[in-house]
């Protein structure tokens, strides 16, 4: 069965995957970093057509407009009134499911949209036409709530192709792009039949959510390359005019995206005699603006795509507003532009958003932000701590609300959180390489801060397999591996490996306590600082108190050395690299930016790195009231309970037993399998060598689960209701 369905979803990934972006100069952001997530194929088949619209059934009026920088949306009573914008996107998946695949049942959305409701949201958006379902949910929702939840409708375009043929006029491209565009609308109608294809949403479509669609996003972020291959493959396309969109001053891939806007207004106009506000999908990558300060511009400074040249004849009522992807983090910019900085207290963010607002004459739609709760990390903000991961669940509450302070204040025209759900299958460039690809939806690498941006946590196992909370009470007889003058427990789940500690002798805290580990045959340490070991051990957990401990790793399996100081040499070389048995252990790190120079003040930035094998005390228990989301570790009055990520035992893929296999003889990462790892615990010195006791646990195919709000949602609902 795991063969098999594995076998099916590698075909589906292969067919899906975009590529992933340059290391480092990435952002790590969703749109850009991972084919299956928003649902793309190169769906070039033909699809039977959809049935005629009837637009006496699906006309309602205008549901929303734009007046200057206004955004509006119609009251119960028929009248315009200024809208904020307040919500959240929705990915396409949840665990065991690619995007591609849609598992989402109907019955899901209609309990998430609940619950989004009753955080005071007024709006959703999703990234691709979704499946009938998602639409049916919606329209019965709103039927019977006290507050609609509108809805933004994104169109995807095809990353593939973009990236064959770097050329947004290309006519393959333009074919399954300008179909997509038609569907879209033809399925908020509740008007369309579309063919199930790989990758894509289909079905028949009768639920008609028009009335509550307020805007249409389509697009991705588009990557510098693409719009600068764009421009200079189509140089004479500088020009358009249309009966609803006309440019002015306007490059060639905005020529391209007036086009596009233009085919979506006559399409819905002459069908179904409505028109309804467009925003261009964009980042901080290709904004207007100029970033002097940006260490490289290269790539976030290289091109602009400026919806100021593309304008509204009189026959489009609706209006255009700007769209935007921002986060706190992301580009470097971030923490070290100067314009930014001058204030005693410096809100970057803040100052950004204040810039971007100012430069247009249309409402400013922060399309995304959002800070994760994983407990790795993959990019900081130098200045006000907003990073890209290890940022405990209440502090991440806290950071949205402190965002969408800043969205508010700015006068933009509202925020979208990314996201409302966590995302397994989603990847993150300094962890990509040690994950089994075609099975990152299978389990949860909280490693990877792109898998843990939600509101709503899919935590691991039908139920919690172990708080950590320094009890015994998740524990039985069955779980001990060791028992000599310590017990040890094991036990794991799709996220983590767990440890119970219990002293048989009056030892217990009087010194370090130590959990080695041997996961990887014919490598590893058979001592440590005077300690023997009965297996040559790969990795050591030091458990030396609330503040000072830490996992350490054999330097010849360290994983970030050879990433970083042999495939390539951004960091130097350590001792024992390439030495099996060298009787040392090194901490685990990981990667967060390459050396940077600051182009306005020439100062260098080193190489920074996050140090992952630290390990966080506290209480994992979330109905506890000392709740910590990052804990890795509790001291109880008779036991220890510590919590590892998978990851930090090197494994691709605990479900099929994959781990990381030895580079120095294969020259590359790649996995091999297991059958068991292997366990010991002492204190310093042990007077004899020190016993391990073996861990097996059963593979799995589809994971298990169960969905619970974050400490983050409360806090963002505290502050949603205090919004108009």
């Amino acid at each position: 069965m795991i063969k098999l369905r594995n076998l099916l979803h590698g075909l589906l990934t292969l067919f899906l995957m975009a590529g992933c972006m340059l290391l480092f100069a990435c952002k790590s952001q969703p749109a850009v970093l991972d084919a299956p997530q928003k649902t793309k194929g190169a769906n070039t088949q033909t699809l039977p057509p959809s049935p005629s619209p009837t637009p006496e059934i699906s006309y309602q009026g205008p549901v929303s407009r734009v007046e200057g920088k206004t955004f509006l949306v119609r009251t119960m009573d028929g009248t315009f009134s200024p809208f904020f914008v307040k919500g959240v996107d929705i990915g396409a998946a949840k665990p065991g499911f690619w995007p591609g695949e849609f598992g989402i049942p109907e019955s899901d959305y209609l309990r998430w949209f609940q619950q989004i409701g009753e955080m005071y949201a007024n709006t959703i958006r999703v990234y691709v036409p979704q499946m009938p379902e998602f639409y049916q949910a919606l329209l019965t929702y709103n039927r019977t709530a006290s507050q609609p939840l509108y809805l933004l409708q994104g169109i995807y375009m095809n990353e593939s192709l973009i990236e064959t043929y770097l050329d947004a006029f290309n006519p393959d491209l333009n074919e399954i792009f300008q179909r997509d565009l038609k569907n879209t609308i033809d399925i908020i109608h509740g008007h369309a039949t579309v063919e199930k294809l790989p990758g894509n949403a289909g079905g028949t479509y009768t639920a008609d959510v028009s009335q509550y669609v307020i805007g249409y996003l389509p697009g991705i972020e588009f990557s510098a390359d693409f719009v600068l291959s764009t421009n200079e493959k189509n140089a004479e396309k500088t020009t358009f005019q249309g009966t609803y969109v006309v440019t002015s001053e306007a490059s060639p891939f905005e020529v391209f995206l007036a086009q596009t806007q233009e085919l979506m207004i006559a399409y819905e106009e002459s069908n179904y005699h409505v028109q309804r506000p467009i925003a261009i999908t964009n980042w901080v990558t290709t904004d207007p603006l100029s970033h002097p300060g940006e260490p490289n511009p290269s790539m976030e400074d290289a091109v602009s795509v400026d919806v100021e040249h593309i304008k509204a004849t009189d026959a489009y009522t609706a209006g255009f507003f700007a769209s935007y992807h921002v986060y706190p983090y992301y580009p470097d910019f971030m923490s070290y532009e100067q314009k930014y900085l001058t204030a005693e207290q410096p809100d970057t963010y803040r100052a950004y958003l204040t810039e971007l607002n100012a430069y247009h004459t249309m409402p400013v739609l922060i399309a995304e932000f959002g800070i994760p709760s994983s407990r790795g990390m993959t990019h900081k903000n130098a200045i006000s701590g907003f990073n890209q991961g290890h940022v405990e669940e209440s502090v991440q509450g806290a950071m949205l609300v402190s965002l969408m302070k800043d969205i508010r204040e700015t006068d933009c025209m509202g925020g979208l959180i990314f996201s409302w759900q966590d995302e397994w299958f989603k990847r993150t460039w300094n962890t990509k390489d040690q994950e089994e690809t075609e099975r990152r939806p299978y389990w949860h690498n909280v490693e990877s801060p792109e898998k843990s941006f939600g509101l709503l946590s899919f935590d691991p196992g039908e139920s919690l397999a172990v708080r950590i909370d320094g009890a015994v009470d998740d524990w039985s007889v069955q779980d001990q591996i060791v028992n000599a003058s310590f017990t040890l427990s094991v036990k794991s789940d799709e996220a983590y490996l767990y440890f119970l500690v219990q002293p048989n002798d009056a030892s217990f805290l009087t010194k370090p306590i130590m959990i080695a580990a041997d996961t990887i045959p014919n490598q590893g340490n058979l001592s440590y600082q005077g300690a023997k070991f009965d297996r040559a051990a790969d990795f050591l957990i030091v458990l030396n108190g609330p503040d000072n401990s830490t996992m350490l790793v054999d330097p010849y399996y360290d994983v970030f050395q050879y990433q970083y100081a042999v495939q390539t040499s951004l960091v130097d070389p350590i001792e024992h690299q390439t030495e099996k048995n060298s009787g040392a252990f090194v901490p685990i790190y990981a990667a967060l930016s390459r050396a940077l120079v600051l182009p306005e003040t020439g100062e260098s930035i080193p190489f920074s790195k996050f140090d992952a094998g630290h390990l966080t005390y506290g209480i994992s228990d979330p109905n506890n009231a000392a709740f910590h989301s990052l804990s890795d570790f509790y001291i109880g009055e008779t036991a220890i309970e510590v919590r590892i990520p998978w990851m930090l035992f090197n494994v691709r893929d605990p479900g099929t037993k994959n781990i990381i296999a030895d580079w120095n003889q294969s020259g590359a990462i790649t996995g091999q399998s297991t059958d068991a790892f292997y366990f010991s615990v002492y204190v310093d010195n042990p007077v004899n060598s020190v016993p391990f006791g073996e861990y097996r646990w059963e593979s799995w195919d589809l994971p298990t689960y169960h969905e619970r709000l974050k400490k983050n949602y409360a806090i963002v609902q505290e502050y949603f209701s205090t919004l108009p």
